[in-house]
């Protein structure tokens, strides 16, 4: 018979300790590593260079990751990010973190990195005892310290432009210029490269938006690690009023146009129509300008227009550009908007021609514009044909000036039957007048496109 201690057998006792020993280090020596990816496949770092690291623990949770970057040259490697995750429950030892991302923008600069080759090395650690015997990185990117921004020349000569108004403007950039372009005012216009035979000139069309009182200029080149360059424009910038309107609001209007165009745009209805017509007006209003702002962020890398822009036969103007409009109901303000193009009155389902040849770069209902016809003209230059009544082309075809596109009509927020027709660069509104002009077209953007060999194939 097995003898007893106090009525309890001793091996009971030796296999629970073995049992809670062996519980114990499958939570503390869990072989689960850590694993990290690099979200930003980063190739050159400079002072600005954006870093998202993404790290996953499936064991006992992640404690401290870290990214260094080492010098080729072997000089002292530098932190450029890092996080610290500490144990929520000592005892076992687990942060309950196992998924994360650190993000950072390295300047190379500031951590005291020499130009030249270098490595990107993430490290990444966890709560488990078996951490300390994984010393090396999780993973390593070769990487290039860039911290020499590209070279910017302005081509000379003087520049004018009107608030409201379009400039053309010329610039060369190295071959390590990944982006360039003109900045008005925090406003960004891209500068293209497919129009020159020279693979460093850049042509760009820029606007100076109606509603900006201090339009400072100034061109922006920056290379793939993030190192820019900046040159003031010598800009001259004509100040202009725009016409005061009123345009008052009668009861039937509101009813024949407020149901429908709440309905339309995904508005809840309401019995009150002045209340639905001030959400059109400011909500779908500034809807409308977002989607124009989409439409128009990619265009030809060359001019497709030839020469100046086809008003409207046999039209009368109702509306000017940048008109100030003040909106009147029973004799009150209570709304107050900028009409951001012209409105063109004829006969009743005029037909309506494109300015000038192009691309079809948007059909369909467009908000306050009701069905509308955008064309890109290359070089960022847009123009929009609002309120038609029908549509005659398609997205993605081919017209030339004059060919139609579509008949006038009252669509959108429109009282009556009128085109309105507006010209933007890259969604900006400026004034169709210029383009209009064959002598300004000739003095401000083809005089500046002629002084330099075009790219074989182009216009």
């Amino acid at each position: 018979m097995a003898r007893r201690h106090g009525g309890f057998p001793w091996w009971i006792v030796l296999v629970a300790i073995a049992f809670l020993g062996i519980v114990l280090l499958a939570f503390r020596a869990e072989p689960f590593a850590p694993t990290a990816t690099l979200e930003t496949p980063i190739d050159t770092v400079g002072h600005t260079t954006a870093l998202r690291v993404a790290a996953h623990d499936r064991g006992s949770g992640l404690a401290r990751i870290e990214v260094r970057i080492v010098p080729g040259g072997g000089g002292n490697p530098a932190v450029v990010a890092s996080a610290v995750y500490p144990a929520i429950h000592w005892g076992w030892s687990r942060s309950g973190v196992h998924d994360t991302v650190v993000t950072a923008t390295i300047d190379a600069a500031a951590a005291g990195l020499p130009e030249g080759p270098a490595t990107l090395q993430v490290f990444a650690s966890d709560h488990s005892w078996l951490a300390g015997f994984r010393h090396g990185p999780l993973l390593t990117r070769p990487v290039t310290i860039d911290l020499t921004p590209p070279t910017l020349e302005l081509v000379p000569g003087p520049h004018v432009a009107r608030i409201g108004g379009s400039e053309c403007l010329v610039y060369r950039v190295s071959a390590d210029a990944a982006e360039s372009g003109v900045e008005v005012g925090g406003e960004v216009f891209p500068g293209d490269s497919g129009v020159f035979k020279d693979p460093g000139l850049r042509a760009v069309l820029f606007a100076v938006p109606q509603d900006m009182t201090q339009a400072r200029t100034v061109v922006i080149a920056s290379d793939a690690a993030g190192n820019r360059r900046r040159a003031e424009v010598d800009v001259t910038v004509k100040p202009r009023t725009f016409a005061e309107k009123t345009l008052p609001l009668n009861e039937e209007f509101l009813r024949r146009k407020v149901p429908e165009l709440l309905e339309a745009n995904g508005l809840p209805a309401t019995s009150d129509l002045v209340a639905g017509y001030l959400r059109i007006n400011r909500e779908v209003r500034a809807t409308s300008e977002k989607k124009i702002r989409e439409v128009c962020r990619q265009s030809a890398p060359v001019p497709l227009w030839e020469g100046a822009f086809l008003r409207m036969p046999h039209s009368d103007p109702l509306s000017g550009f940048a008109d100030r409009r003040t909106y009147l109901y029973e004799g009150q303000p209570i709304d107050h908007q900028t009409h951001l193009g012209f409105d063109l009155a004829s006969l009743r389902g005029s037909i309506v021609p494109a300015g000038n040849t192009g691309k079809v770069v948007f059909t369909g209902p467009l908000g306050i514009y009701g069905n509308t016809v955008i064309l890109d003209h290359g070089l960022g230059l847009f123009s929009l044909y609002g309120h038609l009544s029908e549509i005659t082309v398609t997205t993605g075809a081919r017209v030339a000036r004059g060919d139609p596109i579509g008949k006038t009509g009252d669509t959108g927020l429109a009282g009556g039957d009128h085109l309105h027709f507006s010209i933007m660069i890259h969604g900006v509104h400026v004034d169709p007048v210029e383009w209009w002009d064959a002598h300004w077209i000739h003095d401000h953007v083809e005089a500046r496109l002629d002084a330099f060999p075009r790219a074989e194939g182009g216009p």
